[in-house]
């Protein structure tokens, strides 16, 4: 077999090789579970919102995460001690996804009460959150547009700070890992943040 065959069949499986792998790691699925609370009195140095401001885009969803919603729920702790030290929890909910690509626009809708909004989680390198989320006041007409951004490693808790709410996150993958902790952790990836007065 000539030189520039050789080249040309090893290029070949290497091409092959890279998107099987890719297909493998974008078709992983995790188990996410998240913990929303509210910070009340929240004000964030001086911070101002507008007392009305339209709500997220719900026709945007391509479902709920009720619908995607496991049984079992590791953080009840964390829930537990934030409503007792009077941070209400809003939300708490477990469920089980295979994140899209960077592109993706496959929000869900999270919420029914005083609190309701999109939830957003894709994969490219790391795994990214982005959640629009809408608050209203208790006992008024106010409400308040929130928007939240995290990136994130699997297999560890995340937190997810504004100065009206709080979220509690992790992702534990459902299979194993396709590439080393070594590579995320040269990369600079940001490490999990305790919430205020955990320490």
């Amino acid at each position: 077999m000539n030189q520039p065959r050789i080249a040309t069949l090893l290029f070949a499986l290497v091409v092959l090789s890279t998107t099987m792998m890719s297909s493998a790691w974008a078709a992983e699925a995790y188990r996410f579970e998240m913990v929303i609370f509210e910070r009340p009195g929240g004000t964030g140095g001086g911070e101002q919102w507008p007392d009305q401001q339209e709500p997220p885009d719900n026709s945007k969803a391509v479902g709920s995460l009720d619908a995607l919603s496991v049984g079992s729920r590791a953080l009840g702790p964390v829930a537990y001690t934030l409503n007792k030290r009077g941070l209400p929890v809003l939300e708490h909910l477990a469920w089980r996804q295979v994140p899209r690509g960077r592109g993706s626009e496959a929000w869900y809708t999270v919420g029914s009460g005083r609190l309701s909004g999109l939830v957003r989680i894709t994969r490219g390198r790391y795994l990214h959150f982005d959640a629009d989320l809408y608050l209203r006041d208790p006992g008024s007409a106010n409400v308040r547009r929130v928007h939240l951004y995290r990136r994130m490693r699997s297999d560890e808790l995340h937190y997810v700070d504004h100065p009206l709410l709080g979220i509690v996150i992790r992702a534990d993958r459902l299979q194993p890992r396709n590439e080393p902790d070594s590579a995320d952790a040269a990369a600079g990836e940001p490490k999990p943040v305790q919430p205020a007065g955990d320490e």
